[in-house]
């Protein structure tokens, strides 16, 4: 039996897709572990085990596994100690890590601009520092009248705060754990107080805002999961859209979002067919792109949004993306397991199979 583990922060995060995902491994002839990186550097690892007879997991020691799916959520909280582990996995061990995690949304940012094709759909974005958000800020919102500020590193919508510039002041709309927080600030010291001191704790980029709303007036996009189905293949899983509550400005379902079917209510047919195909074929870019200059990759989540005007815009790339909105390609779960397949055919990965390919230990 080949081993196979499942790396996260909380052992008790999606429950329902490591268990599936589980059940089609073993059918592959793998063995299925769950651990956390809260533990020390060592060859014998705590964790749990799928049992499928009693369809449970279990409290077991085990070998690092040969293969490694990394789902931790990295928000900027990693503690040393889980860093070290981490770090020691990939570096260390004979651990093959299906695929790296991207870095934050600019340096993302930066290489996808680069793309002549993917220029003119990526928002214009912009780094802040405390020294310069001042005139950033200023310069935008007399621009754009408002604009959406980002945590580079994060994800689920944690954080995002839009920024509308009134007469006199500002308002400020802040997505906290689904929650939106609404707040006003005058236009000089107190709104930069507060973005500073923010700054102190994590990076963020400034970003125009676009209006992506349905029919209802209801911010939506695309969510598009990219996979590679071979060492070499990507595929796209599948797409679904997700809109948001009439009074938020995200569509991400961890605030509150939901998978909307009836895509009548989004945009007129022709329009929505004509963004349809351009999303496929940015989608392809966007992970040919990502792959060459951040490998390796396995899989991929981006979020498209389209204008009133059926304009395609890429607003997000991450490397680990949720599994709510897509399942219904008929091979989801068994994905992983394949790929690894594939590694072990390609003669890529662990030692045991005698190569010191490029994904060694990645």
């Amino acid at each position: 039996m080949k081993s196979f583990g499942i790396l996260q922060h909380s052992l008790q995060h999606e429950m329902d897709y490591v268990s599936k995902l589980s059940e089609a491994g073993i059918d592959l002839g793998f063995d299925v572990y769950r651990f956390s990186p809260n533990q020390h550097s060592s060859h014998h690892i705590q964790g749990l085990k799928y049992e499928p007879l009693q369809k449970e997991w279990v409290e077991t020691n085990f070998k690092v596994p040969e293969f490694i799916y990394d789902r931790c959520f990295h928000s900027g909280s990693t503690t040393k100690k889980e860093t070290a582990f981490i770090r020691w996995l990939k570096t260390e061990s004979n651990a093959t890590f299906l695929g790296h995690g991207l870095p934050g949304k600019w340096e993302i940012y930066k290489q996808l601009k680069k793309s002549p094709l993917l220029n003119r759909h990526i928002p214009h974005s912009i780094k802040l520092h405390p020294h310069t958000c001042a005139k950033v800020l200023s310069d935008l919102l007399t621009e754009h009248g408002k604009i959406i500020l980002k945590p580079i590193i994060g994800s689920q919508g944690n954080g995002i705060m839009l920024l509308t510039q009134n007469q006199d002041q500002i308002g400020v709309q802040i997505n906290h754990n689904g929650r939106i927080f609404h707040h006003t600030y005058d236009k000089t010291s107190s709104l930069l107080k507060m973005i500073r001191s923010i700054l102190k704790q994590r990076d963020y980029i400034a970003q125009q805002w676009l209006s992506l709303l349905d029919q209802n007036n209801q911010p939506f996009d695309r969510r598009v999961v990219m996979k590679k189905t071979s060492y070499t293949t990507w595929e796209e899983i599948g797409r679904a859209t997700r809109v948001g509550n009439p009074e938020s400005f995200v569509s991400n379902l961890h605030s509150g979002g939901t998978i909307q079917t009836d895509q009548k209510l989004l945009m007129s047919e022709s329009v929505f067919h004509h963004a349809e195909s351009i999303i496929s074929r940015l989608s392809h870019c966007v992970a040919t792109i990502l792959e060459e200059t951040f490998s390796p990759l396995f899989e991929l989540g981006l979020d498209f949004g389209i204008d009133r005007s059926g304009k395609v815009w890429l607003l997000e790339a991450n490397s680990k993306p949720g599994h709510k909105a897509i399942r219904s390609h008929q091979d989801y779960y068994t994905i992983p397991f394949y790929y690894c397949h594939s590694l072990i055919s390609e003669r890529k990965g662990v030692n045991c199979y005698g190569c010191n390919s490029s994904i060694k230990k990645g």
